[in-house]
């Protein structure tokens, strides 16, 4: 508690040592690339690798000291694997695909930061959003006689991942962790909410822990603002007559907890001849 009063903006930190070397240059390139298709003509395209992290506050002059150096936020989003154990000893990233609806530990598909790839949060996002939507099984809509790849549920899994990454306590004792198992989509990051569960599930009010980070992922076309990133991850899953998502913390060692759980195990054809049958709210 300490630690969140003291810094109210922990990801702003100057990191003294650090430099644009310790930056992997292919996750910034595909972040530029994201922004491009985002926001075509945005005067931020226009600087070299130096100049898009300044804009972005991973690297930044502090105006009353005049140190200047990589912020924590623009090495978790952008750094090298080595220098990130360097900065924050604590951290870690690991995605789990368990094959089976049970808590054992067994996986069928796993990624964390093994050397193989930078480790770093922006590709953590990339690859596991890929991984967590892949034969999602959710009907596709239809506009203007075209499919729609973008639904209410992967707007969901999208918010979530977002979510647990940009308000998890990076210096906490427990690993980001995102599960995918055949009846739920798991995700847990370390440090307790800023706000009360149930303030976060009505909306309206935010407080997230690392600010940086989540402007990051706002300009690229992630996330939401003004707390209305939870809300949106209810209707999601309202959206398919789901179990609303469980929201929960715990306190040894503090964490959160979201629940996405896909309890729809009916055909989708059975469901609407009960529906007509017994009324609308027959299965609810």
């Amino acid at each position: 508690m300490l630690a969140e009063q003291v810094e109210d903006e922990r990801d702003n930190r100057i990191l003294p040592g650090f430099g644009l070397d310790d930056i992997d240059i292919d996750s910034l390139l595909a972040y530029r690339q994201m922004l491009r298709a985002e926001k075509p003509g945005h005067v931020w395209l226009e600087a070299d690798d130096a100049g898009l992290l300044k804009q972005l506050k991973g690297w930044r002059r502090d105006r009353q000291t005049g140190e200047e150096g990589l912020t924590v936020a623009g090495l978790l989003m952008f750094g090298k694997w080595e220098a990130i154990q360097d900065a924050a000893p604590h951290y870690f990233v690991d995605y789990q695909e368990r094959p089976e609806a049970k808590t054992e530990l067994r996986w069928v598909d796993r990624l964390v930061p093994d050397g193989t790839w930078s480790g770093n949060l922006f590709d953590f996002y990339r690859r596991v959003y890929r991984k967590l939507t892949t034969e999602l099984k959710v009907p596709f809509a239809l506009k203007d006689g075209q499919r729609q790849e973008d639904t209410p549920v992967h707007e969901a899994i999208r918010e979530a991942l977002v979510n647990t990454l940009v308000h998890a306590d990076y210096s906490g004792r427990v690993s980001v962790l995102v599960v995918k198992r055949p009846d739920l989509f798991g995700f847990r990051n370390p440090g307790n909410m800023r706000i009360p569960v149930e303030q976060a599930i009505q909306g309206g009010e935010s407080d997230c822990r690392n600010r940086i980070i989540h402007q990051m992922f706002l300009m690229i076309g992630l996330g939401e603002r003004a707390g209305s990133g939870v809300p949106k991850i209810y209707s999601g899953w309202k959206s398919e007559d789901w179990r609303p998502p469980a929201l929960y913390e715990k306190d040894e060692p503090e964490q959160t907890l979201l629940e996405l759980r896909m309890l729809d195990l009916l055909p989708r054809d059975v469901i609407e001849n009960l529906q007509v049958k017994f009324g609308e709210n027959s299965i609810h």
